[in-house]
């Protein structure tokens, strides 16, 4: 989801307005975009002066850090909101901001997105991104979304609770018909019946591409548990390893994406479907470069 910024009434002591720190998912970005307001509208602001009133001994040091060229520490986070005029909540989300972008995994992303997510003025601002985030959390989600508006559903929790396998609740169902409805997957035509709509959401910012992170490891976790469980002939799985040239990944990525297209447009007109299956496929390297060896 494209970011956009946003500002509140707050007064900094030369007079411009704020820029509202919950409308970002990376520290570095709005630390560049209030170095940038407070440089245009304060001729006086440096990095050194900024760096002078945090309490840093190097003036390059908050420089560094816009730059990717340093991180944060617990300490170094206090000082700088102090440098930066944030009130108590804003330095939490600042906090909370800053492990979020320097998280090395996704584990730890996750962590501290989920902490994000707990900000009442980021879930107000953005009150779309805790909804993708339950919904990429888990699996189920897409597989109700298709069974809605199949010709044969009768309108009621229970038909879809004994479609689905493995087993989930009806109260499970009920929040997932609220929520891909909220998200504007679904909706009701004049027939009062529900219909699909072209709702997408982007995974161009970082904080979206945690949650679909969620969505593929839930697949793949269910995918392993439900592999002894469903018969050969309902399923294909198949893995190939191979050697190839560097210079041939794009090409084989490519072929895989075109592929996926070509099942989609197989099956874009179906609107009474008999059964909802789950297709995964997995491409990655499982060998080290020379380079990566170093």
């Amino acid at each position: 989801m494209p970011l956009h910024l946003k500002s509140y009434n707050g007064i900094m002591n030369e007079g411009p307005k704020k820029i509202n720190i919950f409308t970002y998912s990376d520290y570095r970005k709005y630390l560049k975009d209030w170095y940038t307001q407070a440089k245009n509208s304060r001729a006086s602001i440096s990095y050194r002066s900024l760096s002078k009133r945090a309490g840093f001994k190097s003036v390059n040091f908050i420089k560094f850090v816009m730059e990717g060229k340093r991180n944060l520490t617990d300490e170094s986070i206090a000082k700088l909101a102090i440098g930066l005029k944030l009130n108590k909540q804003e330095t939490e989300f600042f906090r909370n901001l800053v492990y979020f972008t320097q998280a090395t995994n996704h584990e730890l992303k996750d962590r501290y997105y989920k902490d994000l997510l707990q900000s009442k003025k980021f879930n107000k601002l953005k009150p779309m991104d805790r909804k993708q985030y339950e919904f990429y959390s888990t699996w189920y989600h897409p597989v109700v979304r298709e069974l809605v508006i199949a010709d044969s559903y009768d309108g009621t929790i229970e038909w879809i609770a004994r479609k689905i396998n493995p087993k989930i609740t009806e109260k499970q169902i009920e929040k997932s018909i609220a929520l891909l409805e909220h998200l504007g997957f679904i909706k009701k035509n004049k027939n009062n019946k529900w219909v699909q709509s072209d709702s997408l959401v982007s995974s161009g910012d970082e904080c979206a591409s945690v949650t679909l992170m969620n969505y593929h490891k839930s697949l793949l976790a269910l995918t392993s548990k439900q592999l002894t469980e469903i018969e050969p002939e309902g399923r294909d799985i198949s893995a190939l390893t191979l050697g190839v040239d560097k210079e041939l990944i794009p090409e084989i990525k490519k072929r895989i994406q075109d592929f996926r297209k070509e099942i989609l447009k197989l099956v874009s007109t179906e609107n009474n479907p008999e059964e909802v299956v789950l297709f995964n496929m997995q491409f990655m390297p499982v060998t080290k470069t020379e380079k990566d060896e170093e």
